[in-house]
């Protein structure tokens, strides 16, 4: 057996692998994820559509593509969103087309989704690609209103129905392949860069 067939028993860079990171507003998913993808090669970040407000630090198809509910009405009737969710009001979805363009260009995707959004794609028994769910928060829900004050981009009323929200989220990590605990920056930034690595040295299944 040659080398090359050896490494053709394992998933490897470019398995067509979806990484999903969910996680409470104001967890630092966006920095997390923006690290690992430093760190390592033949990943793409899916940019996600939000009919919500632009902040005054976000750019607009680097952070969300901000569109109108109108756009995003179409989107969802002409099928080109996998998985959609209304939160605080607001519309989010991810874009099929961009996923299957990074799988075509033999990289890995890695997604930063709502929860309901999660629980809507494993519920949907999607078969496209492959999914891993990771679910990213500090230690605490004191330490994540903390957080939302220090960004100081919304009000006490909205922080707190942020914290309301994050609540009921982590009641949904039963769903969840992996967890990722962010109270340091680095750990949290090392513990999802293992998973991406792990998942791509996972066994598979070949015709030999």
């Amino acid at each position: 057996m040659s080398n090359d067939a050896i490494s053709d028993h394992r998933r490897g860079v470019g398995g067509g692998v979806a990484f999903i990171v969910c996680g409470p507003s104001g967890a630092g998913k966006n920095s997390v994820i923006e690290r690992v993808m430093e760190l390592l090669p033949g990943l793409s970040y899916s940019v996600s559509f939000t009919t919500r407000p632009r902040r005054s630090d976000e750019v607009d198809g680097r952070d969300y593509h901000f569109i109108t509910e109108e756009q995003f009405r179409d989107l969802v009737d002409r099928d080109q969103v996998i998985e959609h969710v209304t939160y605080l009001g607001h519309s989010y979805g991810t874009s099929r087309q961009q996923i299957m363009e990074v799988f075509a260009e033999g990289k890995d995707v890695i997604l930063n989704i709502d929860v309901n959004g999660a629980r809507t794609l494993k519920q949907s028994g999607l078969s496209d690609f492959s999914v891993v769910y990771v679910f990213l928060t500090p230690s605490s829900l004191e330490i994540l209103g903390e957080r939302l004050r220090e960004r100081g981009t919304e009000t006490q009323v909205q922080i707190g129905s942020r914290l309301e929200v994050a609540g009921e989220e982590l009641k949904s990590l039963p769903i969840f392949d992996y967890l990722v605990i962010n109270d340091d920056l680095e750990t949290a930034v090392d513990e999802l860069r293992s998973i991406v690595v792990s998942e791509r040295c996972r066994v598979i299944a070949t015709d030999d």
